[in-house]
């Protein structure tokens, strides 16, 4: 399963996210997926101002899942 993380301080960068997650068919780290069943982690961009975001790549690189950018 892939997963998907990126900005989240507000309403509209909340909405954001779960629309990106829709389209792609990714679950949201907010979620709390099962990360056993975790393959990857796709990042929206201005994940790195976001400290739940930041978080999430941490986690998912200690885990060594495969890192990808979201370029809109």
């Amino acid at each position: 399963m892939i997963v998907i993380t990126g900005p989240q301080r507000t309403p509209d960068e909340l909405g954001d996210l779960i629309e990106m997650s829709a389209l792609l068919g990714a679950a949201l780290m907010t979620d709390h997926p099962a990360f056993a069943d975790v393959t990857g982690l796709y990042r929206m961009a201005g994940w790195d101002c976001c400290a739940q975001a930041s978080a999430d790549v941490l986690l998912a690189k200690s885990f060594g899942w495969p890192v990808k950018d979201i370029v809109i």
